[in-house]
């Protein structure tokens, strides 16, 4: 199983990021692979897409989600999220978003190690960032 972040989710649809090629290209090397993410990274997703490729864009991912047999999307509860305010009270080390943290707690809750992300935030939180 790997997690996807929202800066995989945003590269793919966003031919003008920099890490699209790479999101396709990983797109391919894991077809077949059981794909899972939060709410939240769905919502973070909706948020970035809506303000910086348009209302269509973003509308386009939310359809795209419904309809696909490749991905999951769990919901973060309070025993996350309260595992995650914690975990950010430790950790000075990087600016990390509190969607990145429940991301993190869920992965150590279901034991993911793998994740779709280009930030570098999920290598520093001892995730293994996949690449083409």
């Amino acid at each position: 199983m790997i997690f996807v972040d929202t800066s995989f989710f945003f590269a793919a649809v966003e031919p003008g990021d920099r890490s699209h090629q790479e999101a396709m290209d990983l797109s391919r090397k894991i077809s077949g692979e059981r794909l899972i993410t939060t709410n939240l990274v769905r919502g973070e997703t909706w948020t970035l897409m809506r303000y910086r490729s348009g209302f269509q864009t973003a509308v386009r991912f939310l359809d795209s989600l419904e309809v696909s047999n490749s991905i999951a999307i769990e919901q973060v509860h309070t025993e996350l999220e309260t595992e995650s305010l914690g975990w950010l009270r430790q950790h000075d080390e990087r600016e990390y978003s509190f969607v990145d943290a429940t991301s993190f707690a869920f992965m150590r809750k279901y034991r993911i190690s793998e994740a779709l992300a280009f930030d570098g935030d999920f290598t520093s939180a001892g995730f293994v960032e996949l690449r083409a």
